[in-house]
């Protein structure tokens, strides 16, 4: 989406640099538009309110999806619940990342809990070392501390994203 997004606002500043240049004169310093759609709104009145009305439209359209999209990123990095739950989850996680070390395979757990109280969300970083099961890790986790959890904060709905990390060793040289 990001790239699509770049190469649209590269295409319009292209297009809006070559209409500057033919208006400015380096390419011949002609009319920019052909003189019958400048005839158009000369005749007709309520043309201008129309345009700027719509412009003004797709502006609220951009501003409300820019704050959608700021929203949804704060809750994806904040936590937006309330204290006595935020608490609880510190606490648990604590006993979680303890848990999630005693699983073999398991070398470091990294824990951050975010999401609104009606979505939450629990992202955990595991790192393994490169030749660990991580089907096997995977599934001890999820039965194992992440169920425990999810009991201990209360929060049954609760989406749990496990991330690898995988841990590469270097080769020692003689």
């Amino acid at each position: 989406m990001r790239t699509l997004t770049a190469v649209t606002g590269a295409v319009l500043a292209a297009a809006g640099a070559a209409v500057l240049a033919v208006a400015a004169g380096p390419l011949g310093g002609g009319p920019v538009l052909w003189p019958a759609l400048v005839r158009y709104p000369a005749g007709h009145h309520g043309f201008w309110p129309v345009v700027a009305a719509l412009l003004e439209l797709a502006g609220l359209a951009a501003t409300a999806s820019l704050l959608a999209q700021v929203r949804d990123a704060a809750h994806r990095r904040l936590p937006a619940v309330d204290g006595p739950t935020r608490m609880l989850t510190r606490a648990a996680g604590r006993d979680l990342r303890r848990r999630a070390l005693k699983v073999p395979g398991v070398r470091d757990a990294r824990l951050r809990f975010t999401g609104t109280r009606a979505r939450p969300r629990l992202v955990m970083t595991v790192t393994c070392p490169t030749d660990a099961p991580l089907a096997e890790v995977c599934a001890a986790l999820r039965e194992g501390p992440v169920a425990r959890y999810r009991e201990a904060v209360g929060l049954d709905g609760l989406v749990v994203v496990l991330r690898f990390t995988l841990e590469y060793q270097q080769a020692k040289l003689l």
